[in-house]
């Protein structure tokens, strides 16, 4: 991500800290005060997934920085990948700072994926903070997964007959998508199952057995899935990966970096690379990449609702730039965030729709891949 930090508006004190998170300045806050007002965090996905956790986790830094110290209501409105939450926050959020759109993976991509119900505007949002997340794509032990150098990998993999390999989420245009086209990239095909209410629902259905390969993003395995660990029955296959603080996503030698919270674990490049013999110059391969990197840069971001008072952008990004800063923050930040490279203010915005911009040559792709195998019609 951005590295370069403004210091105009705050102490030398604050600008040390924040250049030691890796965290991009935004402007002071000008006069504004949420004394008294009722501020909701729109959370587009049930209690308990990974976006309602991170949000819950900022809400008691977030009352104590934002001027005038408001109580902040956390609003879960599930549905349809994010669409649902995205949707009542673009026609109900008001201006004046007292409402939040909290947004994830699934949101962006049935967004840029074009999704018919999406009647949200992601570029219009004023962007307060981004924060990037990796991903875990891990199988059931039973797929005897477990060891295996990248070409054994790959081979086991697709000796599966499909109906063994059950995969899910929520929608195919929600964050599954660049999970389910990097399955296809390793000559893999599944069973699909959509119309998943979140990770709580789809980790459920793994722990069952129902699904025998699943997802969640990396820090969420790390902190919620230790019980599939300890028990045995989940195998990580692969990670993301993740671009470093300048956002390079390969090393001077063109290795890719691995998952910081994950440094063990191979990634799908490399599983691409040396067990299936790809590499990232065909349409599939560049349209594929293009997904995942997304779903990383994009995992996680705050937004006000486009048009939002520029005290009150200001005032929300003072607050979460304090936030990172905050001692007692740091003692929850490698739970909460991993080592992942924060960026707020009008870094975020312009990393933000430098992720979500994908060539045409890459929606032509998407789109043909989606029609095949899901009978949807994209309109990217």
């Amino acid at each position: 991500m951005n590295k370069k930090i403004s210091r105009r508006g705050f102490t030398g004190v604050l600008a040390a800290s924040a250049l030691a998170l890796g965290v991009a300045i935004a402007p002071a806050a000008q006069a504004v005060d949420f004394s008294g007002k009722k501020v909701r965090i729109i959370v587009p996905f049930n209690e308990g997934g990974g976006t309602d956790s991170l949000t819950r986790a900022l809400v008691p830094f977030m009352e104590k920085y934002l001027p005038g110290n408001p109580k902040i209501l956390v609003i879960n409105k599930p549905g349809a990948g994010g669409i649902v939450g995205g949707n009542f926050f673009e026609s109900r959020g008001e201006k004046d700072g007292t409402w939040v759109m909290a947004l994830s993976t699934s949101t962006v991509m049935n967004y840029i994926l074009g999704d018919p119900r999406v009647k949200f505007d992601i570029k219009g949002w004023e962007p307060i903070i981004l924060l990037p997340r990796g991903n875990m794509v891990y199988a059931r032990k039973e797929l005897g997964l477990k060891g295996l150098d990248p070409k054994a990998f790959v081979a086991k993999l697709r000796s599966h007959p499909k109906d063994k390999l059950v995969f899910g989420g929520k929608t195919p245009t929600s964050s599954a998508i660049n999970k389910r086209m990097a399955l296809s990239l390793l000559g893999v095909e599944v069973k699909d199952v959509w119309g998943m209410k979140g990770n709580g629902p789809m980790a459920q259905a793994f722990e069952r057995g129902e699904f025998t390969i699943n997802f969640d993003n990396s820090l969420s395995y790390l902190n919620n899935r230790k019980g599939f660990r300890d028990s045995g029955i989940a195998t990580e296959m692969y990670t993301h990966g993740a671009p470093d603080a300048e956002g390079n996503w390969t090393d001077a030698n063109g290795k890719y970096y691995r998952d910081p919270t994950w440094p063990n674990i191979p990634t799908i490049y490399e599983l691409y690379e040396e067990g299936a013999g790809g590499k990232f110059d065909s349409p599939g391969a560049k349209a594929t990449l293009a997904l995942i990197r997304v779903g990383t840069a994009a995992n996680k971001s705050f937004h006000l609702p486009k048009g939002a008072d520029k005290d009150a952008l200001a005032a929300w990004r003072n607050a979460l730039t304090k936030t990172m800063s905050d001692p007692d923050f740091a003692k929850k930040k490698a739970k909460v965030l991993g080592k992942f490279h924060v960026t707020i203010g009008e870094a975020a915005r312009k990393a933000l729709h430098a992720a979500i911009s994908l060539s045409a040559a890459e929606k032509a792709y998407v789109k043909e891949y989606v029609k095949v195998r899901y009978n949807l019609d994209l309109s990217m």
